[in-house]
């Protein structure tokens, strides 16, 4: 009987610990954006992952977890040049905004990455940076990131 009163703060305590945790599962990725230097697929599947692992930072995965959707809003990379002389400095901003929802709340994140290129005596073509996937992941988990610590628990 002793043991019986024993184990009975343990097991409430235990059942206590994951009632409290909230669960989650990302069960959709997708884009409104046409990026024509990545291929769809690679951009969706890398942003499932970083969601994953983001909310796993605050709260847990598991399979019969609330539906998490993310929804990518726009990708944008304005740049700006400078030159004096032979010198020369272009650097490219990457800003997503994306969208979590997560069952009818919907939290927003923006993350932006900067990529530099000094250069003397070269030119780029079309005065332009290509599309950086580094910068592209970096801005997706900082938005990410902005929208995960809106949700509360």
């Amino acid at each position: 009987m002793k043991k019986l009163f024993l184990l009975l703060p343990l097991l409430f305590l235990l059942s206590a610990d994951t009632a409290i945790k909230e669960c989650y599962k990302v069960t959709k990725v997708s884009s409104q954006v046409e990026a024509p230097e990545m291929k769809k697929e690679r951009v969706v599947f890398g942003i499932k992952q970083m969601t994953e692992e983001i909310l796993s930072e605050k709260y847990d995965i598991c399979e019969d977890g609330t539906p998490v959707e993310v929804e990518v809003l726009s990708i944008e990379a304005p740049s700006t040049n400078t030159s004096l002389g032979p010198f020369s400095k272009t650097k490219k901003i990457t800003i997503v905004k994306l969208r979590l929802v997560i069952g009818k709340e919907e939290y927003w994140g923006q993350g932006e990455a900067n990529v530099t290129v000094q250069s003397t005596f070269l030119d780029l073509n079309d005065d332009n940076l290509p599309f950086n996937k580094t910068a592209f992941s970096g801005a997706v988990k900082k938005a990410l990131i902005e929208a995960v610590d809106e949700i509360k628990s």
